[in-house]
């Protein structure tokens, strides 16, 4: 994992903040937490490198900050300058909830019910329609209608849902005439495991909404918790693939200056054979199937950043590779929060 850049490299907009010399304070504030873990802490082996993930988590998070409203963040580390065990404590905190969002994969979605014969993807949509009248919100309906804004497509590859073809004349031919098709699931952008309540070894009060503070999106804890999670600007179409880069933190979408068209990007250039450079999403009907919410985007982009230049993510890989010969996951489709409690039981706690 790379050393944090010098004050000098930090990115342009920063410079230009009403708070800038508050925030190049903060910043050298995780510069010399840093500094010390290297060669003053005592710390050795595994206890070093993971003190260094923490301690770069926050440091990088200057550089790939997912809003303008940096100040909660700054304020709270400008708080506890000079203090290391708070400030590796924070940073805990904040590789707990990457954890929480990396965990997001809950496994197959449900397929939409269906019988075949349908002639035309109309008569398909309003078949949906007719099922979600009055249904709860849940992962199932979440997909169905994620299915009829995506256009029953991957939102990257725009291969077609294999369901929905076997059922689908039109989509049949679509794919007879060298349309793709893939097995597609329902992707959270914000996964479903942030309303977990496990917060083992951290403060009662911390959860992964603290993060969310921090990011200056409050407002946000209104509008995803508890079933709100399954809201449709939340969720995407993806192919089974694509939803495993997503969900992993190796591919992300970075906003464009042309309104809902994103660049796909990855942490390595190998994530992106044979996928588009740009992603456009688009919707029938924006009152009733919105799109992907562009701030969940934004923060789902620095966490898959973030996690890998501060080495947090090739610790979580460690720690999956070497569970998966050894680990039984639940029975009962609680796989993520079983996996989640043995990632964060990896990391030693730092008393606060």
């Amino acid at each position: 994992m790379p050393a944090l850049p010098p004050v000098a490299e930090l990115p342009r907009w920063i410079q230009g903040h009403p708070q800038s010399r508050k925030i190049i304070r903060a910043y050298n504030v995780c510069l010399g937490l840093e500094s010390w873990v290297q060669h003053q802490a005592g710390f050795r082996g595994k206890q070093k490198d993971e003190a260094l993930i923490k301690c770069r988590i926050l440091g990088y998070l200057f550089h790939h900050f997912p809003s303008y409203d940096i100040g909660p963040f700054v304020e709270e580390i400008v708080t506890i300058s000079g203090q290391y065990e708070a400030l590796l404590a924070l940073g805990e905190v904040f590789y707990v909830y990457f954890v929480k969002l990396f965990m997001s994969n809950e496994g197959d979605t449900p397929e939409p019910s269906s019988h075949p014969s349908r002639q035309s993807v109309d008569d398909l949509v309003a078949k949906i329609k007719d099922e979600l009248e009055d249904a709860p919100q849940n992962h199932s309906t979440a997909k169905k209608k994620a299915l009829i804004r995506d256009g029953f497509q991957c939102v990257v590859t725009k291969a077609y849902d294999r369901e929905i073809m076997y059922e689908n004349k039109a989509v049949r031919q679509a794919v007879y005439g060298g349309a793709g098709v893939e097995l597609t699931h329902c992707a959270h952008i914000i996964p479903e495991s942030i309303n977990s309540d496990t917060t083992a070894g951290l403060k009662k009060e911390t959860n992964a909404w603290t993060v969310l503070d921090f990011f200056g999106h409050g407002e946000l804890l209104q509008g995803l918790h508890d079933a709100s999670i399954h809201r449709l600007d939340n969720v995407m179409t993806m192919a089974v693939d694509v939803h495993l880069d997503f969900d992993r933190l190796r591919i992300y979408f970075t906003a464009t200056k042309v309104p809902n068209r994103y660049k796909l990007e990855a942490i390595d250039p190998k994530f992106l054979f044979r996928r588009p450079e740009y992603v456009t999403f688009s919707t029938p009907d924006a009152e009733k199937y919105p799109l992907p919410n562009a701030d969940y985007l934004a923060i789902h982009a620095a966490c898959a950043k973030v996690a890998h230049l501060s080495g947090a993510a090739e610790h979580i890989e460690e720690v999956l590779r070497r569970m998966e010969d050894t680990l039984v996951l639940a029975e009962d489709g609680g796989s993520s929060e079983v996996l989640y409690t043995a990632i964060l039981s990896s990391m030693p706690a730092v008393a606060v």
